[in-house]
């Protein structure tokens, strides 16, 4: 693992950037520009994208951290309540990030009076080519890290600083940050390549939606993190039962826009 990407001093400054927080930055800044470029074509405006941008880093951070606090580890923040605002520290969920971005991007479209779908549409190659890209960080950082392993492509975070837990560290695990990145990748392939067959508002994301939750569900089988917690006496994660959940939802919309919100 790489938890930092360099580690200097210059001129008795001490530089030290966490390769994770770095990696986010790019991740945002990447689907920043990616919508960006496909804007113009869809005939979308570049102030509301600069705008939808800004709200989605601020309520992606909020969002991932309030999932984590009070879904995956409440006890321990209710015990270290001043726990909560230490972001720096780690500790977060990205469905939270995803539900209140899009939940935030409704509140903004309806002030604004402009077609959510049609900005939601847009989002969806910005936010899979995101999520791959901020995986990656998740990797060097050592963070949801893999069940134990005997395959050949297991890895081991032995770094002192590494998020893994202590009992994991020196034990090849899934490198399941990994399997999510590729996975990604590989849904920001198809939604681009669906994008050129674009024929309802609503198609990308929807589509966007029930990919990643079938590649969530699946990269969850192989998750060593099980302080995140279970649901329904511990038959999925909590993950697990978002993606369960959003599928219907995403297939009831695919339904409805077919029908009703046909591009012109």
């Amino acid at each position: 693992m790489w938890p930092f990407l360099f580690d200097l001093d210059i001129a008795g400054v001490h530089l030290k950037p966490p390769t994770y927080g770095v990696l986010l930055a790019i991740a945002f800044s990447a689907g920043y520009f990616e919508a960006l470029r496909r804007s113009k074509p869809m005939g979308l405006e570049a102030k509301h994208v600069e705008n939808i941008f800004l709200l989605v880093v601020l309520s992606s951070v909020i969002g991932a951290r309030m999932f984590h606090v009070l879904f995956e580890d409440p006890s321990y923040y209710w015990q270290h309540p001043t726990e909560i605002i230490a972001i720096w520290n780690g500790g977060y969920t990205l469905y939270g990030a995803l539900i209140l971005s899009l939940v935030c991007g409704v509140i903004y479209t309806r002030l604004t009076k402009i077609n959510y779908l049609a900005y939601a549409d847009l989002a969806a190659t910005s936010v899979a080519l995101g999520i791959g890209i901020g995986r990656l960080g998740c990797f060097f950082a050592g963070c949801c890290w893999g069940a134990p392993t005997k395959m050949p492509w297991g890895v081991t975070f032995s770094h002192p600083e590494s998020f893994t837990d202590v009992h994991l560290k020196h034990i090849p695990l899934h490198p399941t940050q990994i399997y999510e990145s590729i996975g990604c990748f590989l849904i920001y392939g198809y939604i681009s390549w669906r994008a050129k067959r674009h024929r309802y508002q609503g198609q990308l994301i929807f589509h966007f939606l029930i990919a990643y939750s079938f590649l969530r569900y699946l990269v969850e089988i192989f998750r060593g993190d099980t302080y995140r917690g279970f649901v329904l006496g511990g038959v999925f994660s909590y993950s697990q039962f978002i993606s369960l959940s959003f599928v219907p939802i995403a297939l009831l919309g695919i339904w409805y826009c077919r029908k009703h919100k046909p591009l012109n």
